[in-house]
This record gives structure tokens, sequence and C-alpha cells, in this order.
């Protein structure tokens, strides 16, 4: 018997053993982020459809006009239909797994923070208009203000869980949310809605080759 040959109950060397975690970890990342593109793809449409909506309401006048009551209707629909959306499957991706206490409270402590940050910025809007703030300074302040929020609970959850891929949509949302203003009523709609549901396209697009084993490691270690 040939005493240097290997058998398949030799015992891994270190690089090959961290590679191997390594992989198997990297699964275990893909199997989770599965339905991410999905939550982003539904919250792209969003951005798209729903800005796009808002902006037809005076955007191509006078050759045509969506009413207000139509566009406003179609927004929250849109928005809330994200919400389920990313609701449903968020909650899908966690199921049969334990997250241990330190992981659940910053998970909570996250979620509650994205609620309150949004309630805040509605108080904060009609506080403005209780002092003087005029409808057509509404129609920018609401979807800046909202993007803005958007943008810092992705650079957050980037932070907390080394998603290299939530840092460069946070920072997305923030320039668009930052330079949609300056186009001014309806156009800033339109940038909303082209450029910010490009980002969530973009997103969705390369969270779905990572699932998939075509692209980087969507953490940093």
């Amino acid at each position: 018997m040939n005493e240097n040959k290997i058998t398949d109950d030799a015992p891994l060397d270190p690089a090959a053993m961290l590679a191997l975690l390594q992989g198997e970890q990297s699964s275990v990342q893909r199997q989770i982020a599965r339905d991410v593109p999905w939550i982003l793809f539904s919250w792209g449409l969003a951005y798209l459809l729903g800005y796009g909506a808002l902006w037809l309401i005076d955007g191509l006048r006078p050759t045509f006009a969506l009413p207000l009551a139509v566009s406003v209707v179609v927004f929250i629909a849109l928005l809330v239909g994200a919400t389920v959306v990313s609701v449903i499957l968020g909650s899908r991706t966690g199921r049969g797994r334990k997250a241990s206490s330190s992981a659940a409270f910053t998970g909570t402590v996250y979620g509650v923070t994205g609620s309150a940050a949004f309630f805040a910025m509605y108080i904060f809007a009609f506080a403005l208009t209780a002092n003087g703030m005029s409808e057509s300074l509404q129609t920018i302040f609401f979807p800046t203000a909202m993007g803005i929020v958007i943008a810092i609970m992705y650079l957050i959850a980037g932070a907390i869980w080394h998603a290299v891929p939530s840092i460069v949509m946070g920072g997305g949302i923030l320039i668009v949310s930052l330079v949609a203003p300056f186009f001014g009523y309806p156009t800033h709609y339109l940038v909303f809605a082209i450029a910010g549901g490009a980002v969530f396209f973009g997103g969705a697009i390369s969270t779905a080759l990572y699932t998939r084993g075509g692209g980087r490691a969507l953490e940093v270690r």
C-alpha cells in the first residue's frame, strides 16, 4: 500500500478548510438573498410608474394630462404594493433560521427606526405647511424627503450588515434625491422615475446575478 496516498478521510489543510467554509457561507448568503431581487424590482416599478404617474399630471400638458386623483391613487397603490412585497418576501427570507438575540435586536431597532423616520418626516412636513409652505414646495419636499430617508436607511443597513450593494444603492438614491429638486416641478418627478427606478433595477440585476453564482460577494469581510 502506498503510504503517500491521501484518502478521503484525510484532514483538510487550513487553506482548504477556509475555502470550504467560505464556499458554504457564500452558498447560505445566496440562499438568503434569493428574494431580494424581487423586492428591489418591486421598488423599481414603484419609482418608475409611481413618479411617472405624478409627472403625467402636468408633464405633457397641453397634449395630455393624467387626473390628479388617478395619479395619486396609482402612486400610493404602487408604494403599498412594494411594501407588501418587501414584508412578505423579507419574512420568508428569515424563515427557518433562528437569529441571535443581538441580531434580532439590531433588526428590530432598524425596522422601528425606518418607521419613525418616515413618521417624523410627515410631521415635519405638516409643521412646514402650517407655517406657510406652499403646495408647489410640497411637491418638491415630499419626494425629496422620502428619498433621503430611504437612502439613509440603505446606507445604515450596508454599514450594519457590511452589504456593499446596499451602500451603493443608498448613495445612488441620495444623489437622485438631491439632484431632482433642481429640475423643478414637474420635471423632478421624471428624474425620480427614471434615475431612481434605475438605481433599484440595477440593484435587482446585480443581486440576481449574485444569487445565481455569477457575481462577487455582497458582503465585506
